[in-house]
């Protein structure tokens, strides 16, 4: 959890969707609260523990979806718990979503199969066309700044981490976000986007350009007494 970069969206009223894991949902509880009832951001699924769903098949497949939906599902029933006394609980509780409705593929690496079990569980696998390559000590935060600036279009989207993996995001975010405004760009949540135009349909997963996320399959071992991929 970097608190800088959320410290610059919420002051800067920027909207985000906010793709997280079924286990950080879970172990993080008072950040997952504070994230949901914030009217700024969009929670979606990132799946249950950030595995290569291109290698998985069958249950290990299923349980990347659905254990973060649950762990999702869990967060709000305890939240509406916690807001049982509050005068507005109800209207609190009515603009949080009672499931996550978008799916980003963990390395950006999907498979014929894996898109069919994110459809199945009504769940829009959504990609990114400006990626910001953050998580990279080697990009300064003026050069993602940079990035940013010049590759949105109208209707991108664009991926960062904010997580801590994304080494100078926190920094990069007051660069990009008054220039992308003086350039007409306001910013809205995935869902929004969707709502508001018509989004390009790709059967295949990518980063920057179509196969380049191949090689994270060679990140990944099988455990010696069978089971699902990991890391």
């Amino acid at each position: 959890y970097d608190a800088a970069i959320f410290d610059t969206l919420r002051r800067e009223r920027v909207k985000a969707t906010l793709f997280t894991g079924g286990k950080w949902l879970l172990s993080h509880p008072e950040r997952a609260h504070q994230l949901m009832t914030d009217p700024l951001f969009e929670i979606a699924n990132h799946g249950w523990a950030h595995r290569n769903l291109r290698l998985l098949a069958g249950a290990a497949l299923d349980q990347e979806i659905t254990g973060a939906q649950a762990a999702y599902e869990a967060q709000r029933a305890e939240l509406a718990k916690a807001q049982c006394l509050a005068p507005d609980a109800a209207q609190k509780m009515g603009s949080i979503a009672p499931r996550m409705a978008l799916f980003r593929f963990p390395y950006g690496a999907c498979s014929p199969a894996a898109l069919e079990a994110v459809a199945r569980r009504g769940l829009l696998a959504i990609q990114w066309d400006v990626p910001t390559g953050d998580p990279a000590p080697s990009q300064s935060a003026r050069a993602i700044a940079d990035i940013m600036i010049r590759r949105t279009r109208p209707g991108s989207i664009i991926i960062a981490h904010a997580n801590g993996r994304g080494v100078n995001t926190a920094a990069a975010l007051p660069i990009a976000i008054p220039k992308l405004r003086a350039m007409g760009f306001e910013f809205v949540t995935v869902s929004e986007l969707l709502a508001a135009g018509r989004p390009v349909v790709e059967q295949r997963c990518y980063d920057a350009r179509p196969g380049d996320t191949d090689r994270y399959d060679f990140l990944f071992q099988r455990p010696q007494s069978g089971g699902a991929w990991q890391t």
